[in-house]
């Protein structure tokens, strides 16, 4: 981590979704860029960052930011803001960059738009004329902003936008040529890639793959080849030549698994699950969208620490695998609510045992698996504990943060950091 004399005051202002999962994203991101958070809010959240690449690394890499500015001076007023405000003498707007004012209204659920107020102007008035450069309310070199909306009013410089508009048109699970019925929403997918600090370079694992939503999202933020696995051959392997004619290594309870979903030896249509070109498969999303394909195994994940070394059970026409130290875990296991698994939604499912004992294993010290657990809306805030009391003693619940679904139901994001 950078020395606390040489970071410097940010504060992000977030998008109007996922409010719940705001506090462990933003707090993942500033610890990948050796920064600090300060203070997290319902709108926004105050952090130290090195420098404005830092920042503008953080926002490329969170789909729940929406702007990341410089911070001059927060207040619960205007007049508080800006008699606190400090413009750096060694950046842009100090040194003679055109400007224009932008604002976040108080009440209301917008971007940064123009300042018209001469109210604002007059309260500002301190602050512009320390600003040398001069104003153009088109193509400005930056941007003045003054947030009234939230806790605080805040007034900085815009340092970088969020990814979301760019990242998430990118990877709408709409336009992949292989998605199904329960594929992870690509925002939640990104978050899942937070909660495990997932950063460049590293080797994310995700043990329930399926058709590699979350797998997708991480191995973006790593920019690197994943290891997807699922006891369910026809999903994984859909689109390879091992779909249909392959000889897999499968033991009886994997062999359980994968005709699952079978009737009379032919696949039968999951519901709600869309219709797919035959050329569907999880390389071909990888590719479309500029990545590596992930190296694919077909195991549960029960015996999947065992199938790891062991290229018998890797189908992805590649040869050669060294002994795999995952970087992070990702992943959505079966709920039992539309899959046909025998997994319950509330208690310890069969699954958690495994996967725990999977991560004590095959993840990195100091590193990270994130997973979601189904439950009840009301049983959801005792899940860390549940899942701490589970857990082997390398491992630790340190974040979890909830969803709530249709009626009752709620889903929960959990991090297990090991030791």
């Amino acid at each position: 981590s950078a020395c606390a004399w040489s970071l410097h005051p940010y504060r992000v202002v977030f998008r109007d979704v996922h409010a719940a999962f705001r506090s462990e994203d933003v707090h993942s991101a500033a610890h990948a860029l050796g920064g600090r958070v300060e203070h997290v809010s319902a709108t926004s959240a105050r952090l130290h960052l090195p420098d404005d690449a830092a920042a503008a690394t953080l926002a490329e890499r969170s789909v729940l930011v929406r702007y990341v500015l410089e911070e001059w001076g927060a207040g619960a007023t205007l007049r508080d803001a800006v008699s606190q405000a400090r413009i750096p003498s060694d950046g842009p707007l100090a040194n003679g960059a055109s400007w224009r004012i932008r604002v976040q209204q108080a009440g209301r659920r917008t971007g940064l738009v123009n300042a018209h107020d001469p109210i604002l102007f007059k309260a500002l008035g301190g602050v512009l004329d320390e600003l040398p450069g001069p104003v153009r309310l088109k193509d400005a070199e930056e941007d003045v902003a003054v947030l009234l909306r939230g806790e605080e009013v805040v007034v900085g410089r815009v340092v970088a936008k969020g990814c979301a508009s760019t990242v998430l048109s990118q990877y709408r699970v709409a336009d992949r040529c292989y998605r199904g019925s329960t594929t992870m929403d690509a925002t939640l997918a990104f978050v899942t890639a937070s909660f495990a600090r997932v950063r460049p370079g590293d080797l994310v694992l995700d043990p329930f793959c399926g058709t590699g939503g979350n797998l997708l999202a991480a191995c973006h933020m790593s920019q690197r080849a994943g290891i997807g696995a699922d006891a369910d051959a026809r999903t994984l392997l859909r689109g390879t030549a091992r779909c249909d004619g392959g000889s897999l290594k499968l033991d009886a309870r994997l062999r359980k698994a994968q005709n699952m979903a079978n009737v009379g030896g032919r696949r039968e249509k999951k519901r709600g699950e869309p219709s797919l070109p035959s050329d569907a498969s999880i390389r071909r999303n990888f590719l479309d969208r500029g990545l590596d394909p992930p190296r694919l195994v077909v195991s549960d994940v029960a015996a999947l620490d065992g199938r790891l070394d062991d290229e018998e059970y890797y189908f992805d026409g590649v040869v050669g695998n060294a002994t795999v130290v995952a970087d992070a875990i990702v992943c959505d296991p079966p709920y039992g609510v539309r899959e046909r698994v025998d997994v319950g939604v509330e208690g310890a499912a069969p699954w958690r045992p495994a996967l725990f004992e999977l991560a004590a294993k095959r993840l990195r010290a100091g590193r990270r698996l994130a997973f979601w657990v189904p439950s009840s809306q009301a049983a959801a805030p005792e899940l860390p504990s549940e899942i701490g009391r589970e857990l082997p003693p390398s491992l630790s619940v340190v974040a979890a943060a909830t969803q709530a679904l249709g009626g009752t139901r709620a889903r929960t994001l959990l991090a297990v950091e090991k030791s």
